[in-house]
């Protein structure tokens, strides 16, 4: 073998390599997808090392890639077996690992869901040393620089998409193109000086420092680039786009979360507008940016809205939610339905979801969901009975812009005859949480809810009672200020401003059904969006964002409730023969007020706590950017600056040289395919030059001339008054010039 300390290829070669091999390991070990990923950088330095010593090796290729292979088994299967979680004798520990392999391939043909954490380290540990093995072969047996440069990368791109949490992964793919960058052209130069070496070719041995300063002039350059182009936002014809071209990798994209449900996922990064908390506050500005479209069966009834979260308690001018004694469930589609109480009145309707956030984790859905297609953490707590309260739903793994879901709900179509005849024995969760009011509600609050509910004998008609109070009452106005200080919001809105928008009218109508003694709740999401009858389809947009009630119903559930004056109310049938099927009633305006084109125009424009979608990403210093990718701009273009002072001083050294020059002019000549023969005499490979670029005659004879006359005078010296450096500064934007034009001919298929 030869494993001499002078490879051919140069260390730097296999430097290079190795560190594209961590650098992906790190990254992969930052992300921190399940235990025992530690091993990684370990199987690709070990694979690196056998690649190395089989490809230097007297085998054939046939040979040493069985070896390859029977290396890889024992040491995957060593690495992985010290990861498990017991001190069994090896024998067991092969078997088992073997076990959950069959196992995960009977999921995986089965259409089930893999929860095994270690499948993931065994097949990405074998992923690694595959990676690791052909980067050695390719380097040192073959040299096939792609097919080093692009597998490794391909995976590392892989775990910064698939990564949506915390830690900046992008410095690891920014990192990764300067290495592999100048692993390009240091290979490229290790072969063009083989070539050079066995045609007896003088060239400067600093030429290795001119083409690492290229590679990484280069790299600099295509990441500062990428890094200030701007992000594409989701417009319609471009998420119409999407949701038709990417099924393919949607396909994938559910298979690997089914067969490594195992992984960790992360929430940070998404463009989320809704949160645990919701403030009662000033003015709301949103924008038209496209949310969602939902494609339904049938138009839906009853102004069903998409949820995304219900808030319990209130106090100091904000909603909240209950906070669960327990993490968020992780439900897997094959665990079937949720077990959410059974409500009557209810029909089932299934609906597919195309998100066009650019990372959501909300699954926006008609309540109540029972099923999606998505793994899911389901935000909640438990009845009496230890059935699921939802509180909110939230994909395992973050949406992309793109994404589909289905969704499964049950909504209701009970009518108003019979929710009038509801009974009021409440369950005890429901009287525990649902009934709570702020120890500042004003006296004179409490006195209009009871006001607005007197005569009234059940829970439905003093909920419209309320309803139509507010919209007959309170003028529409998403630009009003936030309560004074010391004022209670409800309050102000109610009797002081006598303004508000749907935070504030669900709050009122909440609360005041609550005073006496009706169970409701505030629910934040998008109203329906516009529907096209053709596609059976809901367009979405963030001007839909909305935030209305829900009343409880012993049997029958939450049942939604609208009090926001800009938004059509529709009545419920009296009778339950109005409700078979789902087709909705037509909205009924007020009876005494009409509503105006503004607002109608402007269907609830606002919500609690939604801004602008489209700049809903977290703001950083300079113009929105984090403050890490500006410390890694400022870093790459210092070293870019750095990069092009050492390379303008290296380039005068050997420009200001008369013999170094005319080194350079054969390099330049062979780089453009002109023989440079060492037979020839300097005019000779002169002339084979201008030939070819003869625009650039004269400074190509001047730099040759000088050269003969440093070498072959007696005095052994150039003229007095020669300067190369201006020979250099005509000649150079011709070289130049030519190169781009040859380059130019090969993409053609043209001759040189």
């Amino acid at each position: 073998m030869d494993t001499s300390a002078r490879l051919r290829e140069g260390w730097p070669s296999f430097l290079l390599v190795w560190a594209m091999l961590l650098i992906t390991s790190m990254a992969l070990l930052q992300a921190d997808l399940t235990d025992g990923l530690y091993i990684i950088p370990i199987a690709a330095t070990l694979a690196l090392v056998s690649g190395w010593l089989l490809g230097k090796s007297v085998f054939t290729e046939r040979t040493a890639h069985m070896m390859a292979i029977i290396y890889g088994l024992f040491f995957v299967t060593w690495l992985v077996g010290t990861t498990l979680p017991y001190d069994g004798p090896w024998r067991e520990r092969v078997f088992d690992l073997v076990g959950r392999q069959f196992a995960w391939l009977q999921e995986a043909f089965n259409g089930g869901t893999s929860r095994d954490g270690i499948i993931f380290v065994i097949q990405t540990t074998a992923v690694f040393w595959l990676l690791g093995y052909l980067a050695g072969w390719y380097t040192f047996r073959r040299t096939y620089v792609w097919r080093v440069v692009v597998p490794i990368g391909m995976v590392l791109l892989s775990v910064v998409y698939y990564y949506n949490g915390p830690k900046p992964l992008l410095i690891y793919l920014a990192i990764f193109t300067l290495l592999a960058l100048l692993y390009v052209a240091i290979t490229y130069l290790t072969d063009e000086e083989s070539r050079w070496r066995r045609d007896a070719v003088r060239y400067d041995r600093g030429i290795q420092f001119d083409f690492l300063r290229a590679g990484l002039l280069a790299a600099l350059l295509a990441l500062l680039l990428a890094w200030s182009l701007p992000g594409l936002k989701a417009s319609t014809n471009f998420s119409d786009a999407v949701a038709g071209a990417n099924t393919p990798w949607r396909t994938f994209q559910d298979t690997w979360t089914r067969l490594f449900s195992s992984l960790r996922s992360y929430g940070a990064g998404s463009s989320d507008p809704y949160q645990d908390t919701m403030v009662l506050g000033g003015p709301r500005t949103v924008g038209n940016t496209l949310v969602m479209d939902v494609r339904v069966s049938e138009e839906l009834p009853y102004g069903v809205y998409w949820q995304a979260i219900a808030y319990d308690t209130y106090s100091d001018g904000s909603w909240h939610v209950v906070e669960s004694d327990t993490e968020p469930v992780v439900h897997y589609p094959d665990d079937g339905a949720l077990d959410v109480p059974v409500s009557a009145g209810r029909e089932v309707i299934t609906q597919t979801v195309t998100s066009y956030l650019p990372n959501s984790s909300f699954l926006y859905a008609a309540p109540e969901v029972i099923s999606t297609d998505k793994q899911m953490f389901v935000d909640a707590t438990f009845d009496d009975e230890g059935r699921t309260l939802v509180t909110a739903l939230h994909s395992r793994f973050i949406l992309r812009q793109g994404d589909q879901y289905q969704v499964v709900s049950r909504v209701s179509t009970a009518d108003a005859t019979s929710l009038r005849a509801a009974s009021t024995n409440y369950p005890q969760w429901v009287l525990d949480r649902y009934l709570q009011v702020p120890d500042d509600l004003t006296p004179r609050t409490l006195d209009l809810a009871a006001q607005l509910t007197e005569g009234k004998t059940n829970p439905y008609d003093m909920a419209i009672a309320v309803r139509d109070y507010l919209r007959t009452n309170i003028k529409y106005n998403d630009q009003i200020n936030a309560a004074p200080e010391g004022v209670e919001p409800i309050h102000y809105t109610l009797f002081d401003l006598k303004q508000a928008y749907c935070t504030y009218y669900a709050s009122a109508m909440a609360i005041m059904l609550r005073t006496r003694g009706v169970p409701a709740r505030v629910v934040s999401g998008y109203a329906l969006g516009d529907y096209t009858p053709e596609a059976q389809n809901y367009r979405v947009r963030a001007v839909n964002a909305h935030t209305w009630v829900e009343v409880y119903f012993p049997s029958y559930g939450w049942i939604h409730f609208e009090p926001t004056q800009s938004i059509p109310v529709v009545e419920r049938p009296e009778s339950s023969q109005a409700t078979s099927g789902l087709t909705p009633p037509v909205p009924v305006p007020d009876a005494n007020r009409a509503l105006t084109d503004d607002e109608l125009a402007g269907l609830e424009r606002a919500d609690g706590l939604l801004g602008d979608l489209a700049n809903q990403q977290d703001q950083g210093v300079f113009g929105g950017a984090p403050w890490w990718q500006v410390a890694i701009g400022a870093t790459l273009l210092i070293a870019a600056a750095a990069a092009l002072w050492m390379g303008n001083r290296y380039n005068q050294q050997v420009e200001g040289d008369v013999g170094r020059s005319f080194l350079r002019l054969g390099e330049w000549s062979r780089f453009l395919g002109i023989p440079w023969r060492p037979t020839q005499t300097p005019y000779e490979q002169a002339d084979s030059l201008v030939a070819v670029v003869p625009q650039g005659q004269q400074s190509i004879r001047n730099l040759t001339r000088q050269y003969v006359l440093q070498l072959f005078s007696p005095a052994r010296s150039t003229d007095a008054d020669f300067d190369p450096h201006q020979e250099w500064r005509q000649l150079r934007p011709v070289l130049l010039r030519r190169t781009i034009v040859n380059a130019l001919d090969r993409a053609r298929g043209g001759k040189k």
